[in-house]
């Protein structure tokens, strides 16, 4: 399977965050392993992208329960993500807290750099590439070209193939395909129904109203920034 050219089916990935490392060392030591052993130590979500050559659709698939405590940190983290590769444009969901967005551009361009490492993802066999995102946010991400389509977790985009696996480090936050499917997509899944009451914006709009609500919040505002830009 892994050496024929896959253009539709579904993934499914496993979006893996350390939870106990959003506490700083320089927090209370008290209160963070107060908080720790509330914790388990990694939330998993499960996330279904689900693609063809045109177009793909990323959204929650499973859900981690039992995880209220960490609401303060989880914001957009529900995206569902509509990309039209023939377009170059993305229609996000996004849930900030108490408000929805539906940010309406076109798809963002990153500058991957590609490395001669290679690492077999979900039977797969992937090449690692790199790139920067918002400005200072290293990514690591492992494609295959058995999927020649320019897709993957998020807005991630722009390899010569799908994104399997995608490493953020300093998010403490990853994304890794489990399994591929490669039936043909019902051409619903492909037309997804925002939240009533979502507020559509450009990529810049959305920013600007981010940058304005957490500027007075302290040492953790780009935390919440960087998560929500994601």
């Amino acid at each position: 399977m892994a050496q024929q050219l896959i253009l539709q089916g579904s993934i499914l990935y496993e979006r893996k965050e350390n939870m106990h490392k959003m506490f700083d060392e320089d927090d209370d030591n008290s209160w963070a392993e107060a908080m720790k052993k509330t914790l388990p130590k990694y939330r998993v979500d499960l996330f279904a992208l689900t693609f063809n050559s045109q177009q793909s659709v990323y959204k929650m698939y499973q859900e981690h329960e039992g995880m209220g405590a960490t609401n303060f940190w989880r914001v957009a983290y529900r995206n569902t993500v509509q990309v039209d590769f023939s377009k170059h444009s993305i229609i996000d969901e996004k849930n900030v807290y108490e408000r929805d967005y539906l940010v309406v551009d076109s798809l963002p361009q990153l500058k991957w750099k590609l490395t001669g490492e290679y690492r077999e993802i979900a039977g797969y066999n992937c090449r690692k590439a790199s790139t920067i995102i918002m400005d200072s946010v290293y990514v690591i991400a492992f494609y295959t070209d058995a999927i020649p389509v320019s897709g993957g977790p998020e807005l991630f985009n722009g390899l010569p193939g799908m994104a399997m696996g995608i490493v953020i480090p300093r998010m403490n936050l990853t994304f890794f395909a489990t399994k591929v499917e490669t039936q043909l997509p019902d051409p619903k899944v492909f037309t997804v129904k925002p939240t009533k009451g979502s507020k559509t914006v450009t990529f810049k709009q959305y920013q600007e109203e981010l940058l304005k609500d957490i500027k007075n919040w302290g040492k953790d505002n780009m935390k919440i920034f960087w998560k929500a830009m994601l």
